[in-house]
């Protein structure tokens, strides 16, 4: 880890950012038979594990935690909702919540 008083690279904030966040949504697209499924969670888990591995050796601490706290958002949301990135829940949530206003707003107003 780097010295408080030293700044994250920026291809190191890019990797892990990368592994942390944008690797398990894109896996999160990917459609397996049901017995397949499985393994892209557990890919998906792992790529952001490993993000966060990545930033403890070579990242800042605020990094790591930035990236341990979204390695735990992907493992909650693949409980919750059964999809392990973080960025599609947060998606189906807003989707789920906004959808009625705006349909609503939408066939009154045309």
């Amino acid at each position: 880890m780097l010295p408080p008083s030293h700044r994250t690279p920026s291809p190191v904030l890019r990797k892990v950012l990368g592994w942390v966040l944008i690797a398990p949504l894109l896996l999160s697209f990917l459609r397996l038979p049901f017995a397949l499924g499985l393994v892209l969670v557990l890919a998906s888990i792992t790529a952001s594990v490993y993000g966060a591995r990545f930033a403890q050796l070579h990242a800042s601490r605020r990094v790591t935690v930035l990236a341990v706290i979204i390695t735990l958002l992907n493992i909650a949301s693949f409980f919750v909702i059964g999809t392990a990135s973080v960025l599609k829940a947060l998606y189906w949530f807003s989707w789920f919540y906004w959808y009625p206003y705006y349909a609503d707003r939408v066939y009154w107003n045309f």
